[in-house]
């Protein structure tokens, strides 16, 4: 946190969802029988700490979110109730400017497949499971989960769906989307179709490429923009 505050990034996002704060979150991991286990005030002890050394390291002036699952569509993990209890006691404790939200969990290959769904799913499967947990919340809301196209993004937004749309993917398959957008070139951008070859890269080989971007993650070589020739 610290360094991306001295780096000039504008805020940060803590990523709990499949990670280190969830795990202490959901009852399907969490058998602690200290004060990091058992009651859901206990539970989430650990991720109040974490927040409170990133306000220490960064003040409060500086934009700090959160990424989370309300609700793990698993068995014995966490549910949605829970999550909403959750997101309550970490928006009261002043130290988060926005939620991303997100719904499935990441323990199993299927569930990971929910949690960052592909080209075989429909479009934004989670919007409206995300617009339900914004009317929880005066918090801005952001969420991500396949908005892959620049018509979807804006009906989330237009229809109060969401304050924030996440688009990750779809930057990696064209990182020039938003400059695009600004020009009026929507039918230039290059769109993500959810094949999910970014995903197995980060995975298996520590990169991120794009099965339809081959410039992806090869930047040095091969230059997002070809420009044309002086000569």
């Amino acid at each position: 946190a610290a360094r991306c505050r001295d780096g000039d990034i504008d805020g940060i996002e803590v990523f709990a969802d499949g990670h280190l704060l969830d795990s202490f979150w959901t009852p399907a991991v969490n058998r602690r029988t200290d004060e990091y286990g058992g009651s859901l005030e206990n539970r989430i002890r650990f991720s109040i700490e974490v927040l409170e050394e990133i306000r220490r390291q960064v003040g409060d002036d500086y934009i700090v979110g959160i990424r989370m699952m309300f609700d793990e569509a698993l068995d014995g993990g966490l549910q949605f109730d829970e999550g909403i209890r959750i997101g309550e006691l970490l928006a009261d404790t002043g130290m988060i400017d926005f939620f991303n939200i997100n719904r499935g969990h990441c323990s199993t290959s299927v569930g990971l497949a929910g949690l960052i769904p592909n080209m075989g799913t429909p479009q934004a499967p989670h919007l409206q499971f995300a617009a339900e947990v914004k009317r929880h919340f005066d918090l801005p809301v952001m969420h991500a989960a396949r908005i892959n196209d620049v018509a979807t993004a804006r009906y989330a937004i237009k229809e109060g769906l969401l304050d924030l749309v996440s688009m990750t993917r779809a930057h990696i398959a064209d990182p020039h989307i938003v400059a695009k957008i600004t020009r009026g070139e929507e039918d230039q951008i290059r769109p993500c179709v959810g094949m999910g070859y970014c995903i197995d890269r980060i995975y298996g080989e520590g990169e991120a490429l794009c099965a339809h971007n081959p410039a992806t993650g090869r930047e040095a070589a091969l230059p997002h923009i070809i420009r044309k020739a002086t000569e």
